[in-house]
């Protein structure tokens, strides 16, 4: 069995309790960075959507998602089932030139092989002046798996490759054509981003 179809089997059996896991004080945080660039009338994707537990505090008329696991796409179109939601993978999107306001990726880096090609996906789909939006664990924070495996919270996470360093990620964005607008740590506002848990990125294609 290959890696991405560990994720799939990984995420398929948690697919019935996943928005339960979240730890509810980093989901808030993650949200209110998102929400602020979100716009009723965006036409908006997550890539990676889990089980819908981001998209459904969007105040959006128009919602897609794409997740590898065909079990969490399932539980979206449960809570939300005017959105379009596919299983499909990051790297090869099953969607137009164009098509998109905002593309979110949200704690998904790290179970993406090829890094590159998703990002390059994920412009491709953009419209031009569209925004991708990224929270991600922090590479220094490689511990943190073990550390959530052993104690038993949030998502039992033992098949995610390493996080990814924000100099790295700012470096693939801009080779891959976006232009940097904002960077957030992620849950202490003070705490440069660099040394942040989790990071916030938006950039613009």
């Amino acid at each position: 069995m290959n890696y991405k179809e560990n994720v799939k089997k990984k995420f398929d059996e948690l697919a019935p309790s996943y928005s339960n896991n979240a730890i509810d004080f980093i989901k808030k945080k993650r949200l209110e960075l998102i929400k602020k660039d979100i716009n009723k009338n965006d036409k908006i994707i997550e890539i990676g959507c889990g089980s819908g537990n981001l998209l459904k505090h969007l105040e959006c008329d128009n919602i897609s998602g794409v997740d590898i696991s065909p079990l969490m796409i399932e539980e979206c179109k449960k809570i939300l089932p005017k959105g379009k939601f596919l299983t499909g993978d990051a790297e090869k999107l099953q969607f137009k030139d164009n098509a998109f306001d905002k593309v979110i990726i949200s704690e998904v880096l790290y179970y993406l092989p090829d890094l590159n090609k998703a990002i390059s996906e994920a412009f491709r789909v953009l419209k031009k002046d569209g925004l991708l939006l990224i929270t991600s664990l922090n590479k220094k924070y490689n511990f943190v798996r073990t550390f959530v495996k052993v104690l038993k919270i949030g998502v039992h996470d033992d098949i995610s490759m390493s996080y990814i360093s924000l100099k790295k990620l700012k470096k693939i964005l801009t080779e891959k054509g976006f232009k940097i607008e904002e960077i957030k740590p992620i849950p202490i506002k003070m705490m440069p981003a660099n040394y942040s848990l989790i990071f916030f990125i938006k950039a613009k294609k």
